[in-house]
């Protein structure tokens, strides 16, 4: 299908935000500045019981609002598609600033490729910081192996058949947290015969988490809910495109060096200890070591990055475990 056939479809962009006072004018600048015909474009932002001026900022602009009882950024989205009048549904974050062209060439390749959806990729805005440097080099490593047809997405960057929506009747709200609620609709997706594209060259900037702590807590999160995820899948537990090896095995020794006080009275407890947090380490600094020789970060990130993800391992642990005991 040629680029002007896809301007005949009517994209509504839904933008969820939760007090997102201090980025959401970024994100509805770019999505009303889409290289898309602005007859064919709407902009929903579905104010998720915001208590900051995030009211105040999308009434700035030429935008649809609505408000509602905070119930997590699922719902948010469920209530912004629903009210739209899009034919495609494309769905950003309020931290996020998909490139101009975003819309025009997801909505070519949707149906030049026969897919369900198109996803794109990330940017970073806020690159002078180094714990958004690291989380976005890595997220771009993984994005790096993941092949073109994929089986789950980000909903940072996506566009989507309406048709589709209302079959799956959109997305778990059950989820609460931006956790894994995308993961999850995907996952459907692709369980109903949905393909769903990797657009590399449809790029979304970022504000990626600047604070390593709100990082971490985050992640904690994530981890809790992806229990709950991969109860409800479990057949994509371990074949998640996005998903690397090493984030098993990384579950697995960092449970090692949690037990090994517990063989405290055996001669071999300070060997044992000392291996099993070497080879932990050495498994977390596979992606740091990768992406240092690729040139993409120097030394000094490389090593912020491993320590990061020496404790981000522990976290997920916690989350994950607290998640089953919580069961």
């Amino acid at each position: 299908m040629s680029m002007q056939k896809t301007y005949y479809f009517y994209v509504s962009i839904v933008i969820p935000a939760f007090n997102s006072a201090s980025t959401l004018g970024y994100a509805i600048e770019a999505c009303l500045g889409q290289d898309y015909p602005k007859d064919k474009l709407e902009v929903i932002v579905v104010d998720d019981g915001s208590t900051d001026n995030t009211r105040v900022i999308a009434g700035r602009y030429p935008v649809i609002y609505m408000r509602q009882e905070k119930r997590g950024p699922g719902a948010a989205r469920n209530t912004g598609w629903r009210k739209s009048r899009g034919e495609l549904i494309y769905f950003t974050d309020a931290d996020c600033i998909p490139d101009e062209g975003c819309i025009a060439m997801m909505a070519k390749e949707l149906y030049g490729r026969d897919a369900g959806a198109v996803a794109g990729t990330y940017g970073i805005k806020n690159l002078k910081d180094i714990t958004a440097r690291c989380i976005h080099s890595e997220i771009i490593f993984r994005h790096s192996l993941m092949p073109d047809y994929i089986n789950s997405f980000g909903t940072y960057n996506v566009l989507i058949k309406r048709e589709i929506l209302e079959e799956l009747a959109g997305f778990n709200e059950s989820y609460l947290t931006s956790s894994a609620e995308d993961s999850e609709l995907s996952y459907r997706m692709v369980k109903r015969g949905y393909r769903v594209y990797f657009e590399r060259r449809s790029i979304a900037l970022h504000f990626h988490e600047k604070d390593i702590w709100k990082y971490l807590w985050k992640q904690f999160a994530r981890s809790a809910w992806a229990i709950k995820l991969w109860r409800h899948h479990p057949d994509f537990a371990l074949n998640d495109y996005y998903l690397h090896w090493k984030d098993l095995w990384e579950i697995v020794l960092a449970s090692i060096v949690i037990i090994a006080p517990f063989f405290l009275f055996a001669g071999t407890y300070a060997m044992f200890l000392l291996t099993a947090l070497i080879l932990y380490v050495s498994l977390e600094a596979i992606i740091p070591f990768k992406i240092y020789i690729s040139g993409k970060l120097g030394i000094r990130d490389c090593l912020f990055m491993l320590y990061m993800m020496s404790l981000r391992g522990f976290v997920r642990l916690a989350g994950g475990a607290l998640s089953l005991v919580k069961r």
